[in-house]
């Protein structure tokens, strides 16, 4: 079982929704918690079930309360921070401490708000519009719906430890230019759990 958490100002439930989509294209049993429910009473009612794949939307209470503390994150998805109080800022690194030993942080370093982190025995990768991320995208269109060149700048390990060498690829979705913020962490998140976009 893999589990995968999305949080962020906005963006959870398109990402969330994203990556829920694909993995049901590849025909896996997969969950989500929204953000309406208490994640860590959901996730645990559900656990029994043994699905392979559970996406969490993490709220600001979810955070703030430290209901997560339980629970081990494969892959936590921060998608992007916008004036948030410096109480959840803080609090946003214990829900970091809770990605298992060697999973990833995928986050957004366009976010207007930056978090300071400590990531030991964790993966960062860092996707946005700028040239120093480990996934960017070029070629934007959005006349026609949502396309783009999804860019792997940097080698990447996916859970199973394959390598992913640097590549770039032309992708097409629904959509317009603000939703590549959704896409790129989705599309990440795939990758990391070993599937090709």
């Amino acid at each position: 079982m893999y589990i995968i958490g999305v949080f962020g100002s906005k963006g959870k439930s398109s990402t969330a929704e994203i990556i829920y989509e694909k993995l049901k294209k590849y025909e896996k049993e997969c969950i989500i918690i929204g953000t309406n429910q208490d994640s860590s009473i959901e996730f645990f009612k559900i656990l029994y079930d043994n699905p392979e794949y559970i996406i969490i939307e993490i709220s600001r209470e979810d955070i703030l309360e430290k209901r997560l503390d339980k629970i081990k994150f494969d892959i936590l998805v921060q998608t992007s921070l916008e004036y948030e109080s410096p109480q959840l800022i803080d609090e946003i690194q214990n829900l970091i401490k809770n990605v298992k030993e060697n999973g990833y942080l995928i986050f957004n370093s366009d976010s207007i708000q930056k978090i300071n982190f400590q990531c030991d025995n964790i993966y960062p990768i860092t996707y946005g519009l700028n040239g120093r991320t480990t996934v960017t995208a070029s070629s934007i269109d959005d006349i026609d719906g949502l396309s783009f060149s999804y860019c792997l700048q940097r080698a990447i390990f996916t859970l199973s430890n394959t390598i992913i060498q640097p590549f770039e690829k032309p992708v097409k979705f629904k959509g317009d230019s603000q939703d590549i913020y959704y896409y790129l962490p989705s599309l990440t998140c795939l990758l990391i759990l070993g599937y090709k976009i």
